[in-house]
């Protein structure tokens, strides 16, 4: 009873730091600690969050593991490793419909952070779009290519046809780097304009290329990559 004492004051106590400074000084594995709080009752959970911690390194890497990878760590359920999962999922669409709302230029952060939790921890190449409206507000968000660890093969036809069904006026093209290169490589940089030549036939405007590299979320426009 008295360990049992002990670990609902250790909750209380977590809980009542979270209420009056957010996550402010918080180690990952207390953050996992926290969350698991809700998940597993009646259990001293800090052993699990610090083995989360000791296996896949970061909270990003907690959140984008597989649920069989979170069942392998000791203590962690089927229950809890969807928790996990439903966690980033909640946390993926809060930022999609955020790209909703506002627009897309107005609100760069916003397409930032979406797109580093799509893409960054991806082993494979992908090229996607954010298609938007007369306003630059998205309607829809849609990974269009699949590659390989170093290439993704895109036809900018693809992009456009996708474009006029949903009746965008406005686009924002996105792949990721699954090695970590932060750099635009010259096939990139064709592959936008192309992408650029293509849209203005159809009055659409391409307003942003970005490279997911690992956790950095970069645009073609801030440096220095856009065709001339």
């Amino acid at each position: 009873m008295a360990e049992t004492d002990t670990n609902q004051g250790h909750r209380a106590r977590l809980k009542a730091r979270f209420a009056q400074h957010g996550l402010e000084g918080f180690h990952d594995y207390e953050v996992l600690e926290l969350l698991l709080t809700y998940a597993i009752p009646r259990k001293d959970v800090k052993p699990i969050a610090k083995r989360l911690i000791a296996q896949f390194s970061t909270l990003a890497g907690v959140f984008d593991a597989e649920v069989q990878a979170l069942q392998s760590v000791e203590g962690l359920g089927a229950e809890s490793a969807s928790f996990f999962k439903l966690l980033k999922a909640t946390h993926s669409q809060y930022l999609n419909s955020e790209l909703a709302e506002k627009p897309m230029l107005a609100s760069p952060d916003a397409v930032k952070a979406w797109l580093r939790v799509q893409l960054q921890e991806k082993s494979i190449e992908y090229f996607g779009a954010l298609f938007a409206d007369q306003q630059h507000r998205c309607i829809s968000s849609e990974i269009l290519f699949e590659g390989t660890i170093d290439r993704a093969t895109v036809y900018p036809r693809t992009v456009i046809k996708r474009a006029l069904e949903l009746d965008a006026k406005a686009i924002i093209v996105f792949h990721n780097h699954p090695g970590g290169t932060a750099k635009a490589s010259e096939q990139d940089i064709q592959l936008t304009r192309q992408l650029i030549e293509a849209c203005a036939t159809l009055d659409i405007k391409l307003l942003d290329h970005f490279l997911v590299a690992g956790t950095q979320v970069l645009s073609f426009q801030e440096n220095g990559w856009w065709p001339r």
